[in-house]
């Protein structure tokens, strides 16, 4: 892990007024269909694990 006090140094020297365009993959924000996308994909998995327990007479509650 990274010491958050620690500022990330940039790939290439960024003049002192600029900053840099590409803030990296990892920090890029994501959109809004693609947070949708990803919660509907875990509503999915979800309900195929609720549904397989079931089958195998797995007492969910």
């Amino acid at each position: 892990m990274t010491d958050p006090g620690k500022q990330s140094k940039p790939s290439r020297p960024v003049p002192s007024g600029e900053q840099p365009v590409d803030p990296g993959f990892w920090r890029r924000p994501l959109s809004s269909r693609m947070v949708w996308v990803l919660i509907a994909a875990a509503a999915v998995v979800l309900a195929a694990g609720v549904v397989v327990s079931l089958a195998l007479g797995v007492r969910l509650f």
